[in-house]
């Protein structure tokens, strides 16, 4: 009788923050005020270097993880203890911020190359999806799927504003779901500028920090508009391509789909195993499946559904395109 071997990766996390947490605490007592050197040291070396040689012994040695992902490990392990380590003590960390800051570029290189080649190789198609591949050929797996969602908001955060929309059925346009995200922006840059003057009363760190976090949430935000508008649900080659912005995504086989109904009621599609697809509103159209289904969302996380739930911005024109490209005739779907 064979089991399955646990997963490392809890455990990898687990010990990372425990060991992260540890320093945090002894660098606040006496006994690090009496070693300050030795123990600096110390922690250093087990955030910076341990870390990492345990993820390649239990990740990257057995085939989990691409030899690469230990690039990230190292510079967190470094941020990390430079912002654990007295500064007095930081000589060790100084020294290895230029290595870190050295395979950041060699990262972002690395990624930007196969981005490229896949490129060349396809012509046009969806920017996510060629991020999403390079960083898979890269890092493997979960760490992949990470690694390109981080990058795939940046990229539509930064550089989505000029691109045209493609054909497609999209589903923010309905609620004005850009005027809101305009007044999230406005108001984020407000809480964040009061928030920082206050924050730095205290701790001018801690203010940077909060800054920082509201940079990234606004840059979020404007990801995940820009890839609503440009990476529309659309059929091709006898797939249903369903894309809700970054965040879920499946190719679904039009033969697969038995019904396309109105949703009545919110008992329709308020299930586990229904995914719904609609911004702010109700979804009104229901489109269920012979065989379960899966879809891909943020980070690399999988979803097995049996229907999706969706609220298009043409909700007629959409259940029309969709019963003329299956093999088998629906009624009508009626709002």
């Amino acid at each position: 009788m064979t089991t399955e071997r646990a997963s490392p990766y809890p455990f990898l996390f687990l010990g990372a923050g425990g060991l992260a947490l540890l320093a945090a605490v002894i660098v606040r007592t006496q006994t690090f005020a009496a070693h300050p050197d030795v123990l600096g040291w110390a922690f250093t070396c087990d955030l910076t270097i341990s870390l990492p040689l345990l993820w390649w012994l239990f990740a990257v040695r057995p085939g989990r993880a691409g030899a690469v992902t230990l690039i990230p490990i190292f510079v967190l392990g470094v941020a990390t203890a430079a912002r654990i380590i007295p500064a007095a003590q930081h000589g060790f960390v100084d020294q290895l911020r230029y290595m870190a800051a050295s395979l950041d570029l060699v990262t972002i290189a690395l990624i930007a190359r196969r981005v490229a080649r896949i490129r060349h190789v396809e012509g046009s198609g969806d920017p996510s999806d060629r991020i999403e591949r390079a960083c898979a050929e890269i890092f493997g797996g979960r760490a992949g799927g990470v690694v390109a969602f981080e990058i795939s908001m940046l990229y539509y955060a930064l550089f989505g504003w000029r691109k045209p929309a493609p054909p497609g059925f999209t589903v923010h346009r309905r609620n004005s779901w850009a005027t809101l995200v305009g007044v999230f922006v406005f108001l984020i840059g407000i809480e964040s500028v009061a928030a920082h003057l206050v924050v730095q009363l205290w701790s001018t760190k801690a203010a940077w920090i909060v800054t920082t976090f509201d940079i990234y949430g606004l840059l979020w935000l404007l990801g995940d508009y820009q890839a609503l508008r440009l990476r529309p649900t659309r059929i091709e080659g006898g797939m249903l391509v369903l894309n809700y912005g970054l965040r879920w995504r499946a190719a679904i086989p039009l033969a697969a789909v038995t019904a396309i109904e109105p949703v009545r009621n919110e008992a329709g599609w308020k299930q586990k195993r229904v995914l719904k697809v609609a911004v702010l509103d109700e979804p009104r159209l229901l489109i269920r499946f012979a065989t379960p289904q899966t879809v891909h969302g943020l980070a690399g996380m999988t979803r097995t559904i049996d229907a999706v739930a969706i609220l298009a911005d043409d909700d007629a024109g959409f259940a029309e395109a969709v019963r003329a490209a299956t093999p088998a005739s629906y009624p009508a779907a009626t709002s």
